[in-house]
């Protein structure tokens, strides 16, 4: 619901934001401007739900610097005269996204902190992620008129044993900072940070963690206020 008729999409890698893809179908006229895509962006563009009508640039095409799929992805990419390669200068620009109305990123991270401070690179200990296009898209997604930089993570990992959403990042590693935050979201809810204090935004990213690690987070919260 926070995907309108007309939005022009970026996309982040991974199952979860290939889920919210796969869950736009109903959509109308969207528009794609990414740093990367795969499989279920292309599934969009052939099914007449991305048509890019409405970006005032690159009008009818879809844009991005890199493509991450299948062999069917890259069969369907070559010479596709609606789809337009550009350089990650261009596709990361922040001033680039300013000049796209309704611009709407999904992208997701490991771990989220209390404060909105955004990890998308470590766990454990261990590098498993890149920064990528993380903090340009968080940011120049909401310097679009309209635009939103959306963070969707599921609320725990390792079968439901640790939970994504964290009082303090302990790897020490932030991806995002918490001043790009925006709006979070996991299978319990939507989480609004945008303009919200610390004690605010805490008590909204507890009510969308899992219910087994609320009263831990509220009691670390507290400290936080």
């Amino acid at each position: 619901r926070l995907i309108g008729d007309g939005a022009t999409l970026q996309v982040g890698l991974g199952a979860l934001p290939d889920a919210c893809l796969m869950a736009l179908t109903g959509k109308r006229d969207l528009g794609l401007h990414s740093g990367v895509i795969g499989d279920r962006a292309a599934d969009l563009v052939d099914a007449g739900i991305v048509t890019n009508r409405h970006k005032p640039l690159d009008t009818g095409l879809s844009v991005t610097a890199g493509l991450l799929g299948t062999q069917r992805l890259y069969q369907w990419a070559h010479r596709h005269p609606l789809l337009r390669m550009r350089n990650a200068v261009y596709t990361h620009d922040i001033a680039t996204h300013a000049q796209l109305p309704n611009l709407i990123g999904i992208n997701s991270a490991l771990e989220v902190d209390l404060t909105g401070q955004m990890n998308a690179e470590v766990a454990g200990g261990r590098s498993i992620g890149m920064i990528g296009g993380h903090g340009d898209f968080m940011r120049g997604c909401q310097r679009s008129p309209g635009g939103r930089a959306i963070l969707a993570l599921e609320a725990t990992a390792r079968g439901g044993k640790v939970s994504r959403i964290v009082p303090r990042l302990p790897d020490g590693i932030v991806t995002s900072s918490r001043s790009d935050a925006d709006v979070v979201v996991t299978e319990y809810g939507i989480a609004e940070l945008r303009g919200r204090t610390v004690s605010e935004r805490a008590k909204s990213l507890i009510a969308i963690a899992h219910p087994d690690f609320r009263a831990l987070l509220e009691a670390k919260a507290e400290r936080l206020a």
